[in-house]
């Protein structure tokens, strides 16, 4: 059955969204400095996350829409807590920008595929997934610290979450930019030989 028409192809859609609509209010939430809304927001949201993904693939609705919604409201989620953490001083504005900068080339990237319909399907990559984890852990971290008793050990934590964030930024970003290349390199190869099927791959 197509996803469009299954019966419950909103529901990976609804929790997609809901985590779209959590990024602006957590921004609100850190600026008027409730930390305390603003970390159970965030655990609400990373919990949409897994569950889209996996009630899509258990009821076995996978969908283009799905493919392309998600990543734009992880982009949109993640973007409105960094700027809101950096508001109120937690976090650093190098770490934001190099995070924001590798989320618009996979965008772009993955626009340019579909508009110049480049064989290649743009799924999210091993390492990609790694920072995601970490990214929301590090978000989870500095939301959490305030909130409890203050330990020397912290800010050697903070720096491990912050430097393993910006390891995995650069090198997901990185192999992106590996496999826009290949794919721009492809598609010229394949705009002087239109009746060669050649698939663009990462290899």
């Amino acid at each position: 059955m197509l996803a469009k028409f299954h019966p419950y192809f909103w529901i990976p859609q609804t929790l997609t969204g809901l985590r779209l609509l959590a990024g602006p209010v957590v921004f609100y939430a850190l600026l008027t400095q409730r930390s305390t809304l603003a970390f159970w927001l965030v655990f609400g949201a990373s919990l949409t996350d897994w569950l889209d993904g996996a009630s899509a693939r258990l009821l076995k609705i996978e969908s283009e829409l799905g493919r392309v919604f998600d990543p734009i409201a992880d982009k949109v989620f993640v973007t409105c807590v960094c700027l809101g953490l950096f508001s109120i001083q937690r976090l650093p504005l190098w770490l934001i920008s190099i995070v924001i900068f590798r989320d618009i080339l996979i965008l772009l990237g993955g626009l340019w595929i579909k508009k110049k319909r480049v064989p290649y399907t743009l799924n999210p990559i091993k390492i990609s997934k790694y920072n995601t984890g970490i990214q929301m852990s590090l978000v989870g971290w500095l939301l959490l610290m305030p909130l409890l008793p203050h330990l020397d050990i912290y800010p050697l934590f903070s720096r491990t979450l912050i430097y393993g964030t910006l390891a995995t930024t650069l090198l997901s970003g990185f192999v992106y930019a590996k496999i826009f290349i290949h794919c721009y390199r492809t598609s010229k190869f394949l705009s002087l030989a239109p009746a060669n099927h050649t698939h663009c791959s990462n290899d």
